[in-house]
């Protein structure tokens, strides 16, 4: 559900305004109203920190081993500017690594040629000349016309020196000039250049953990400051800049504890009810279970104010669909323990709840997984689990998807309707009541196409299907004439109709999502089982391929099993329960959330 919200404006003196920022943002229950988004120069530095902090946070991650965190009597800033002038340094080194490998590259075919011997050749009136050329346009007559030397072959490349007295032979090839230094010498320069490296590698690695960990801490100092900067220019000016007016929501639930500090402050202050028109944010109040999925629906968006908080409706067959996409009974119970694994050791409450969602996917799964008779894809029908499994064919999955996707769609048009009765008046919950009755009716007429017996209440279809009908064309535009609502009532009419059949066909993607995993893992036991014909190595082969084939389906099935129930609650159920939005999210002014 909606958190309601109270509206709150404060009054008060300028000389006291921040101070009172300071105990509101102690508060942090306070979602302050803004009316200026842009930032003034001392945010921008600010946030320019920010930015230089969380760029060091990455470098030191790399470099982080895990090891004990040193203690450092540097400040933090100081810290920071060592951690940017290593990395400076470090690109440096880098840059004049490439350099001196490529010399090296250069001259390695060359070997350590001494250079003092060519400036004795030539003080001798022996000149030399360094030339290279492909194999193919080596010419051997060049070896009986000049005194040539081959050096060295490599990758079709001769590299080779011509010796002379006087006139400068003509070759049909490139000449090599060499370097500042000797091989030897670049080789020194390279071996002194990877030093520096290690050398700077090894202190981003000893000030790696205490780095981070302080970096952080100034982060959420920073951003704090930042917070208050931005509050301090959001209030309105009034009696020449004397009196300062903010306003802000807070949730009615933490009214009492704003009303106990305002009142022992003496606070001028005036408060209402939060209106729709008015636009306050939106804040998720539901269940435990329910609250695991909030952060799904926050990637589509959140609610208007007004609106019903679809979660707690939409959490239980996302559940559900999950689970039919990963329909094994063993892979449920892969998912429940990885989430208990990586529950106990993740520390935020937010990857808690996250692992608490992989949890309940994997519950699921066994659930489903039992009801199908699935086993890391072993058919259960063969084993005392048989009575358990209720699903026995591709027909039934079939079936089962098609009835799922009715009811959600059905579902979905029901909160729509108590949702236009709650909102608007009774008399705009009559279209979407025909819808639901149309719906139903054509769901019921095509249920006989599955086999099912609908002969007790076939009578009554036609008066449903008829009654909705009406409904629709006469009451989609409450309050417009006749003809203007029959005229929009037939463009109505051709949306549901045909919306439907589409929707139905999106829900027979959980068949193919549940069915094509399955397949998969038949066909990595079939693979599996035939290395068990191998002598001795054989079952080990056979544990490691069915650990690796079942991992990658798991993988697969998870991201199916999570993309597809999304699209069909932000596509399918969203749209027939009429959702509205985005709402904007509720962010209290400090620390506490």
């Amino acid at each position: 559900m909606i958190q309601k919200m109270k509206k709150y404006h404060f009054v008060l003196h300028h000389a006291d305004y921040n101070s009172f920022l300071k105990d509101l943002q102690n508060l942090g229950v306070v979602h302050i109203i803004r009316n200026v988004d842009t930032p003034n120069e001392t945010q921008v530095r600010q946030l320019e920190m920010v930015s230089r902090y969380t760029d060091a946070i990455k470098i030191l991650k790399k470099a982080d081993t895990g090891a004990e965190k040193s203690q450092s009597s540097m400040s933090t800033k100081a810290i920071l500017d060592k951690v940017e002038d290593a990395v400076r340094t470090l690109d440096e080194l880098n840059r004049e690594e490439d350099m001196l490998r490529k010399h090296i590259r250069d001259l390695s075919p060359w070997g350590y040629f001494d250079q003092e011997l060519e400036a004795k050749l030539e003080a001798a009136g022996v000149m030399v000349d360094f030339h290279t050329c492909t194999k193919n346009n080596f010419d051997p007559e060049w070896q009986e016309d000049y005194t040539v030397i081959k050096i060295n072959e490599i990758a079709g490349i001769v590299y080779f020196v011509v010796l002379y007295l006087d006139e400068k032979p003509e070759l049909d090839c490139d000449t090599f000039t060499f370097h500042q230094y000797s091989l030897k010498e670049y080789e020194a320069q390279l071996a002194q250049c990877e030093q520096k490296q290690a050398d700077v590698n090894q202190f981003l690695e000893d000030i790696a953990a205490e780095g981070i960990s302080r970096f952080q801490e100034e982060i959420a100092s920073i951003m704090r400051d930042h917070e208050f900067e931005d509050a301090t220019q959001q209030a309105i000016d009034e009696a020449d800049n004397h009196i300062k007016v903010l306003a802000g929501w807070i949730p009615t639930t933490k009214v009492e504890e704003l009303d106990a500090y305002l009142n022992e402050k003496g606070v001028i202050h005036f408060s209402e009810d939060a209106k729709a028109e008015d636009s306050p944010p939106v804040q998720l109040r539901n269940n435990w279970f329910a609250s695991l999925f909030e952060p799904i629906g926050k990637m589509y968006m959140l609610p208007y104010y007004n609106e019903f908080d679809l979660t707690p409706f939409f959490a239980p067959f996302f559940m559900l669909f999950f689970g039919f996409c990963n329909a094994d009974l063993g892979y449920g119970l892969v998912f429940i323990a990885l989430g208990l694994i990586l529950k106990h050791k993740a520390k935020d409450k937010a990857a808690k709840k996250i692992m608490d969602l992989v949890i309940v996917f994997g519950v699921a799964s066994v659930i489903m997984g039992l009801l199908m008779g699935s086993m890391f894809a072993f058919d259960l029908k063969e084993t005392f689990l048989n009575p358990l499994v209720l699903v026995r064919d591709n027909d039934q999955i079939f079936n089962f998807a098609l009835i799922l996707g009715v009811i959600q769609i059905l579902f979905g048009v029901a909160i729509n309707v108590v949702k236009q009765t709650v909102k608007n008046n009774w008399k705009y919950s009559l279209a979407p009541l025909g819808t639901f009755l149309l719906i139903a009716s054509l769901a019921l007429l095509g249920s006989e196409l599955l086999d099912a017996d609908i002969s007790a209440i076939k009578p009554i279809i036609p008066y449903t299907l008829y009654g909705g009908l009406a409904l629709m064309m006469l009451f989609n535009q409450p309050g417009k004439n006749p003809i203007a609502n029959i005229l929009s009532g037939l463009w109505l009419l051709y949306n549901v109709v045909s919306g439907f059949f589409g929707d139905i066909l999106s829900y027979i993607r959980l068949f193919a999502l549940g069915v094509s995993s399955g397949i998969l893992g038949f066909v990595i036991n079939s693979i599996g089982s035939q290395f068990l014909d191998i002598p001795i190595a054989g079952p080990i082969i056979f544990i490691i391929f069915m650990i690796i084939g079942h991992s990658l389906n798991i993988a697969l099935g998870a991201l199916s099993g999570f993309v597809h129930p999304m699209r069909l609650t932000f596509v399918e159920f969203f749209n027939n329960a009429d959702f509205q939005g985005p709402g904007m999210e509720y962010k209290p002014f400090g620390q506490k959330q």
